[in-house]
């Protein structure tokens, strides 16, 4: 390769202005998504959680006169292509989608992504909003957010509880049965729910106490570890990694319920300082942004700096809003905590 050429690019999307509206009645959350898709510049992405709003909000856009499809999981997939490629075409202005669609799509002139349905996380919501703009121009990401979109979230992350005594019950079947086993063969045996059961194996497997084969059958490892010790410890990474994605959930909150820049929050959650406030988003529009700043307290500790938790263990420094920060720990992921307390109880400590 002659004369290469590095390009470093960070995270930030200065053409994007973000916002978001909040709301407490469904209703008028669908109103308002209406009209403000109806008069914004085009093409457009609607992001949606679930099929049925996908269609319906697809339907309610064409009664508008919006040339919208729709687009999710459940269609065909030749149904889905025709969407898809409608849309790249320009014959559809407006493409209301699950989270099935954007994966390898780049279109660069798209001048607005909503969501009418909040994120998982940050990181999910900053994937998706990065396909507006990309031909450099403006382009408006905005959030339609009520808080009791966020339950569904909440109830998928307390749900599927793993059971250190259901972890080795299952582990006994598999050793004791000596050859590989198809999985729904240990359905029959252990009467246990698919989703339950493909949550177990797959933490087994991690422990290396079983493998799994490519056919997908199932078979005990060579030497594997104490039953108990085991079971106990899939259980506690279970509620490790449930903690984790919990606290991926509010930090999404936190943006939906910011009162300070938006940019700057999204920015400092991927490791990025910015020193100012952006000016193009809607907080920034409002002056909130400059208030918080003025408030602000010293940092006790640079951004990305590892810590460690008198509790929590170690951890990485994300972001600072106010007198508040954000620590994402191994164990117990996203915590938001008070500088004065940092400070007073000495809880953190370089590494």
């Amino acid at each position: 390769m002659q004369n290469p050429r590095v390009v470093v690019q960070g995270f930030d999307r200065p053409n994007i202005w973000l916002g978001v509206e909040t709301f407490y009645d469904e209703a008028e959350k669908k109103g308002a998504l209406i009209d403000r898709v109806n008069g914004a510049d085009k093409p457009g992405i609607v992001y949606v959680s679930t099929r049925k709003h996908a269609e319906e909000i697809a339907a309610l856009l064409c009664e508008r006169g919006v040339k919208a499809v729709f687009y999710h999981a459940g269609m065909k997939a030749k149904d889905r292509e025709a969407a898809q490629e409608g849309f790249m075409q320009d014959e559809a202005e407006v493409i209301v989608a699950t989270t099935a669609f954007g994966m390898g799509v780049n279109k660069e002139n798209v001048r607005f992504v909503f969501h009418y349905d909040i994120s998982d996380s940050v990181d999910s919501y900053y994937q998706e909003i990065g396909r507006a703009g990309r031909d450099g121009e403006r382009a408006d990401a905005i959030l339609f957010y009520c808080s009791k979109d966020l339950a569904i979230h909440r109830f998928l992350t307390g749900s599927g509880k793993v059971d250190a005594d259901e972890v080795e019950l299952v582990a006994k079947v598999i050793l004791e049965h000596k050859k590989a086993i198809d999985p729904l063969r240990l359905r029959e045996i252990l009467d246990i729910p698919q989703t339950r059961l493909m949550q177990v194996l797959s933490y087994l497997e991690e422990l290396h106490v079983i493998e799994i084969q490519s056919n997908g059958n199932v078979v005990a490892c060579d030497n594997p570890p104490d039953l108990d010790e085991a079971a106990e410890e899939s259980a506690r990474l279970h509620e490790s990694r449930r903690q984790f994605v919990r606290s991926r959930i509010e930090m999404i909150r936190g943006y939906a319920e910011l009162q300070d820049c938006r940019r700057k929050y999204l920015l400092n959650y991927f490791g990025e300082e910015l020193n100012e406030p952006c000016g193009f988003c809607d907080n920034c529009d409002a002056g909130l942004s400059a208030s918080v700043e003025a408030g602000a307290e010293g940092k006790p500790f640079p951004l990305n700096s590892h810590v460690k938790h008198t509790a929590w263990g170690e951890g990485v420094v994300m972001r600072y809003e106010g007198e508040k920060m954000v620590v994402l720990f191994e164990e117990v992921g996203y915590k938001t905590l008070s500088i004065d307390i940092v400070k007073e109880r000495r809880l953190l400590a370089f590494l």
